[in-house]
């Protein structure tokens, strides 16, 4: 064996070390990678979405395990309304259509799974999480007084609309609570869909929504598509606005290249 040779199986002793024989934490430039428009008939169902999950048992939120393990039973989220004109029509089909939640594994595999099965990065993904929840599932938020908007068994208002590792609001996706309260893998699989129907230019109402100096919602822009997730708008407001979808892309793209769930602390 040559010195380089010994100097990389030296280098990848040193990184799975982080976590002993098995349990690696994922390499720096995660497995996916984004999938272009147009792809979404293409996509891998849930099962085979989860062939193509590197297993390992690097596990840093170990708290999430039962929301980790809990699957929805026949999720099914309400079709918008075509009439409306605000989601294209495919909307119901490719996105609403395909969320299930349906797979079970550490935090880090719920995510690889997401991104196989919606075509996008899974640094994406662990990026959004760890700025709505630091990774943790049992995150709640978003309080509201309407006690009409208030999820089955919380009466008292002010209560909390979104729940959940990602950040995922009952009120924008009627039918998924409690699922995006208790299963990792529903409230991540929601996000995935979010990102890939925006992606694919979806999403119509965003159209009437943003800063039009900056363009129109249109396909093809992960990152608008990562702050409207946030804001509901599309390129809105300043870098400057911690309330922005500006400012929130801004943090998300520094959280993308420094990858905070990699380090010691994390």
């Amino acid at each position: 064996m040559g010195a380089g040779a010994i100097l990389l199986c030296t280098v990848l002793v040193c990184y799975r070390s982080l976590s002993g024989p098995g349990d690696a934490p994922p390499p720096p430039g995660g497995y996916f990678t984004l999938q272009p428009v147009g792809s979404y008939a293409a996509l891998p169902d849930d099962a085979a979405a989860a062939a193509e999950v590197h297993r390992s048992g690097w596990e840093p939120r170990p708290g999430n395990s039962p929301y980790n393990q809990t699957i929805p039973p026949h999720l099914k989220l309400h079709p918008v309304s075509i009439a409306s004109r605000a989601y294209d029509p495919l909307w119901n089909k490719y996105i609403l259509g395909r969320i299930t939640g349906d797979f079970t594994g550490t935090t880090d595999e719920i995510f690889q799974w997401a991104a196989a099965k919606w075509g996008l990065p899974d640094n994406l993904l662990r990026t959004v999480a760890y700025m709505e929840s630091g990774w943790r599932q049992s995150n709640f938020g978003d309080y509201v007084d309407d006690r009409a908007e208030c999820p089955p068994g919380y009466q008292t208002v002010p209560c909390p609309v979104t729940f959940g590792i990602v950040g995922v609001k009952s009120t924008s996706w009627p039918g998924i609570f409690p699922w995006n309260r208790d299963s990792t893998a529903a409230a991540v699989d929601v996000l995935g869909g979010w990102l890939r129907g925006c992606y694919e230019g979806w999403v119509w109402w965003l159209r009437e929504h943003g800063n039009r100096s900056r363009g129109v919602y249109h396909a093809g822009d992960i990152w608008g598509c990562v702050g409207a997730w946030y804001s509901g708008n599309w390129l809105d407001g300043s870098v400057s606005d911690s309330r922005s979808g500006e400012n929130y892309i801004y943090r998300a793209q520094h959280w993308y290249r420094t990858r905070p769930w990699l380090s010691k602390w994390f």
